[in-house]
């Protein structure tokens, strides 16, 4: 079994898809919200925007850095498919969010049937909403595309390179949703309750991208100390059960189990490769 410095990351792994969702949403909702009130502040589908276009983004963001997870690539191209799904999931949340906003302009002013609206907003999102999600789909490429992409380069240097790659992610969802907060301020004029209702979900969006982000941070660094204060108390023979060998290949973490008795060998694996500061690289065994 692998120490639990050296365990998995799924927890920090789970935080930082959480605060890429609720940053992006959180952004897109206060941009929408400032480009598209309601005119004369009557009820119409202005007013929802922001309900609206957050929660598809937060919806689409969240399987998006999921996607964005998986090492799978497109054929023998280190390209990912995660990458590769940023075009049609950018397009599928512009014709979700369309279609959720005609359905609710639907369902107040009775022109039409919810389901006609949702189908109509939806086709009218997809095709004709270029101008809107293709300069939204560059924004989010470089506000969080850019750091994702060296998170997981930093990734490749082995566990601790990932963890490292998580507090970059982390420190710019915080940042991004911090500024998301900084803009949903701004005082509603004469707002209608489905605003104020908007506001607040998108100032919910916002600190949760900011506790989310700012958590991961927080345990990635611990979890390194951790892990270097283990590996120096294995080293300094603080720590029963393991040792530092050195080998041709670097340093390594083993695990002792002592024999039940004299007549029984002590049974030695190793665990986790390090390197020469004893940061972890990758391990030997799977647990």
């Amino acid at each position: 079994m692998v120490p639990p410095p050296f365990q998995t990351l799924r927890a920090l792994r789970t935080l930082n898809i959480a605060a890429v969702a609720c940053a992006m949403a959180s952004l897109t909702a206060v941009a929408f919200s400032y480009l598209m009130g309601p005119l004369g502040h009557e009820s119409g589908p202005g007013e929802v925007v922001a309900l609206v276009t957050g929660a598809s983004t937060a919806l689409l963001g969240a399987l998006w850095a999921w996607v964005l997870r998986s090492p799978k690539t497109v054929g023998p191209r280190k390209l990912r498919w995660g990458w590769v799904l940023s075009l049609p999931l950018a397009i599928l949340n512009e014709a979700l969010a369309c279609g959720l906003l005609l359905a609710y302009e639907a369902a107040y002013n009775g022109s039409q049937s919810v389901l006609d609206g949702f189908l109509t907003g939806a086709a009218v999102g997809a095709f004709m909403g270029v101008i809107v999600w293709l300069p939204a789909l560059a924004a989010v490429l470089v506000c969080f595309g850019m750091p994702i992409a060296h998170a997981q380069r930093l990734a490749q240097k082995g566990l601790a390179g990932e963890e490292d790659g998580e507090r970059v992610v982390g420190s710019y969802c915080a940042a991004l949703s911090l500024a998301a907060c900084a803009l949903n301020l701004q005082p509603l004029s004469r707002p209608t309750p489905v605003e104020v209702v908007g506001s607040w979900f998108t100032a919910l969006l916002a600190v949760s991208g900011v506790l989310a982000g700012g958590a991961a941070v927080v345990l990635a660094t611990r979890r390194e100390r951790r892990r270097r204060g283990f590996v120096a108390g294995v080293e300094a023979g603080e720590v029963p059960g393991y040792r530092v060998d050195a080998t041709d290949e670097g340093k390594v973490l083993v695990r002792v189990t002592r024999g039940e008795s004299y007549r029984v060998a002590d049974f030695e694996e190793q665990v986790f490769e390090l390197d020469e500061d004893g940061v972890a690289v990758r391990a030997r065994v799977v647990g």
